[in-house]
């Protein structure tokens, strides 16, 4: 996908598949272009655009998880398939592939935010605009007591790496957006904020305890800076890292 960042409109020549446009385009207009579709394109004046590559198997696997027929992956790859689009205006997609831009230029990513990222764009990408709308299975219910339980212990245990939606899911052997949904049911927040509070939690018994620099607890519980803590722990804490200690 190519989102175009500049306020006035550009003529763009492209040829998609084989066929060739020419187009006005506007900021904020994205173009998708699915697996294997050729795609050259030239444009007349300055221009700046994001462009958000997915790996064909992660969509195989979401398609795999939204689509409710027991065949196999193979042909549901065939069924459920991208379509060529041109500088069409979604505000959604949009959004998400400025705050991703964002969070890698501020290097304030994490692999679970990421994860969690293209996994919801995944999903919007193949309900808006593939060739067939799969209906997607209702979640309810929210994990099993005992499952909770194993996920939390497991981040706790693992609260200084960076932790994957993936890996998360793989514990209590679940697809990552059927894991997502229902962890939030159970614990109330999404998976990645709730690791963001368990390490800022984990990082208040540190402050009180003395024994480390604030930079080392940062690295200790998980953040890749220590600005990244502070960050959070003002937000969610209501005072900065420093200001807790001695207060």
């Amino acid at each position: 996908m190519i989102f175009n960042k500049v306020p006035d409109r550009i003529w763009t020549e492209r040829t998609l598949d084989g066929r060739f446009y020419s187009h006005q385009v506007v900021e904020g207009d994205i173009i998708i272009t699915p697996a294997n579709v050729a795609h050259k394109s030239c444009w007349r004046g300055e221009s700046e655009f994001i462009m958000l590559g997915l790996a064909p198997e992660v969509f195989d696997r979401a398609v795999e998880e939204s689509t409710r027929t027991a065949t196999r992956i193979s042909k549901r790859s065939q069924q459920v398939q991208l379509i060529p689009h041109l500088a069409i205006s979604d505000p959604l997609v949009l959004q998400m592939g400025l705050a991703l831009k964002k969070a890698l230029e501020n290097n304030a990513y994490s692999r679970l935010y990421i994860d969690t990222m293209a996994n919801a764009l995944l999903v919007h990408l193949i309900q808006q605009y593939s060739t067939t709308k799969p209906v997607l299975p209702e979640y309810k219910g929210g994990l099993s007591r005992y499952n909770l339980q194993l996920v939390i212990d497991y981040i706790r245990a693992h609260i200084d790496r960076d932790l994957g939606l993936q890996e998360l899911a793989n514990i209590v052997g679940m697809s990552p957006r059927y894991f997502s949904k229902l962890f939030k049911q159970s614990a109330g927040l999404t998976p990645h904020k709730y690791v963001i509070r368990t390490r800022v939690d984990r990082a208040k018994e540190l402050l009180l305890e003395g024994k480390l620099s604030i930079a080392d607890i940062a690295q200790t519980v998980g953040f890749a800076h220590q600005s990244h803590l502070n960050l959070h722990f003002k937000r969610l804490v209501g005072v900065t890292p420093k200001q807790f200690r001695y207060k």
